[in-house]
């Protein structure tokens, strides 16, 4: 950077001025031989705050934005991991304050390497914070700042195609997209896990062609459908992830969604969403009933009528304490949806809503877990209704009796477990105790049911389709 970029005295003297300073401030700038000594004299004067040595430290970081071959991804990466790591150490709330008085720190220095972290975070800070990182790079432009080269592109990449597969019971989901900043293209390479919440893992790579072969090979391996998304599609599914809370495990994980959490969500703003549908807030009532019990094991649930059945598998496991160890497959007016199998006739249950099979109210559908077993559900429609503002579906509304205890023997095999249960003479009693794990029989109630313990379970994969 040539000194004709660096600030003069009479850009100092106009910015003081425009700001308001009183003439005591401008006559030090007047008697200053240079920028640094007005800025000293200024300080001493108590006009200006001195600079703490971290803001220089942290400038630093932001030096290899300024080198020549510098492009947009490369100083986006940059501002991504430093943005990460500033939000790891201090409490959601006050970051975007955090962030914005680091603009402001990062400006007094009047330094080249302020300009490049204003304009990246320009892009990638906190949206209520972005027009204060803009308003303070344009400041230092218009001190004779010159822009590094990638200024005018960043934040604006061509968005490119989406493409993954999920395992069918819902669990993973593997999702890329596709971006390019004219002949090069990068990838963000996703790891969604629905068990534990959100994004367990995010890292970008310049090589898509080798990502979505490695994704097509995979899922042919796994036996899972690859699939092409549309950008709304794909926009669907990771904003219904970042509703949660991210749950890297590994330590790679931990580290890769910590210092590209922020491009994701820039590139996010970038999908376009899907035209809103009357289905999108609608939910649908339902009464799951275990066929055979008596008494009746039931659960009343509300569902968005948009759920995938892939989806409604997991409300449904959580719902009756299910492990999830098993095949399972619904039974509906349009065919059999579960994990695909051609053999077996099941089409994929990642394709078909709720709405599809069962739209109106009294429609049902049936659930069959566990095919040794046979856990058969039926799902009776009560009502299809708008979604309260401000409520986050599923949701569990009441139910009736315990689950029974996986791989129990299906619904006669659990009433002769309540049996030897209730008899402390049975022959079985003490070894069924044991495979329960469980110290007295005292500990078993057949008629128990907690509401709030499955919406605990549920939670997991609630969302607010209705603002308040």
């Amino acid at each position: 950077m040539s000194n004709e970029a660096q600030p003069t005295l009479t850009d100092l003297r106009a910015m003081l001025a425009d700001q308001g300073a009183p003439e005591e401030a401008l006559r030090l700038v007047d008697a200053a031989r240079d920028v640094p000594d007005a800025v000293d004299r200024l300080t001493a004067a108590g006009f200006v705050q001195p600079v703490a040595e971290s803001v220089m430290e942290f400038l630093d970081g932001f030096s290899p934005l300024l080198e020549p071959g510098c492009g947009p991804l490369d100083a986006e990466l940059n501002a991504s991991e430093f943005l990460g790591a500033i939000g790891g150490s201090v409490d959601p709330q006050d970051f975007p304050d955090v962030v914005a008085a680091m603009i402001s720190d990062a400006e007094a220095t009047g330094r080249p390497e302020a300009l490049a972290l204003a304009r990246t975070f320009a892009v990638l800070a906190p949206p209520e914070v972005r027009p204060i990182a803009a308003q303070a790079a344009d400041r230092l432009v218009a001190r004779g700042l010159r822009d590094p080269e990638w200024a005018g592109t960043a934040g604006k990449p061509t968005v490119g195609a989406c493409f993954g597969y999920a395992d069918p019971r819902g669990a993973q989901e593997g999702l890329a997209l596709t971006f390019s900043y004219g002949r090069k293209s990068h990838v963000l390479v996703l790891l969604i896990d629905h068990d534990l919440g959100g994004l367990k893992d995010c890292f970008v790579s310049d090589q898509p062609k080798e990502i979505r072969a490695g994704y097509v090979h995979a899922a042919a391996e796994l036996g899972f459908p690859f699939r092409e998304y549309t950008p709304e599609q794909a926009r669907g599914i990771v904003a219904d992830a970042l509703e949660r809370e991210p749950c890297p495990v590994e330590p790679d994980q931990v580290e890769d969604v910590t210092t590209t959490l922020a491009l994701l969500e820039q590139r996010l703003e970038l999908l376009p969403e899907a035209a809103p549908t009357a289905l999108d807030t609608s939910v649908h009532r339902l009464k799951v009933t275990l066929r055979g019990s008596k008494p009746p094991i039931w659960r009343r649930v509300e569902v968005l009528s948009s759920t995938p059945l892939v989806r409604l598998h997991q409300v449904i496991q959580d719902l009756f304490a299910w492990e999830d160890y098993h095949l399972w497959v619904f039974d509906t007016p349009q065919g059999k949806y579960g994990m695909p199998d051609l053999e077996l006739g099941h089409g994929d249950a990642a394709t078909v809503t709720l709405a599809d099979v069962a739209r109106d109210h009294k429609d049902r559908i049936g659930y069959l877990y566990d095919f040794g077993d046979a856990w058969d559900h039926d799902i009776l429609v009560e009502a299809v209704v708008q979604a309260e503002p401000g409520v986050a579906y599923p949701r569990c509304l009441t139910g009736r009796r315990a689950a029974p205890p996986e791989d129990s023997g299906g619904i006669w095999g659990y009433a002769h477990l309540c049996d030897v249960l209730a008899d402390p003479e049975h022959p079985e009693h003490a070894e069924r105790l044991e495979w329960l794990e469980l110290d007295s029989a005292a500990a078993f109630d057949p008629a128990a049911f907690d509401t709030d313990e499955v919406n605990d379970y549920l939670a997991r994969q609630a969302k607010v389709p209705v603002k308040p």
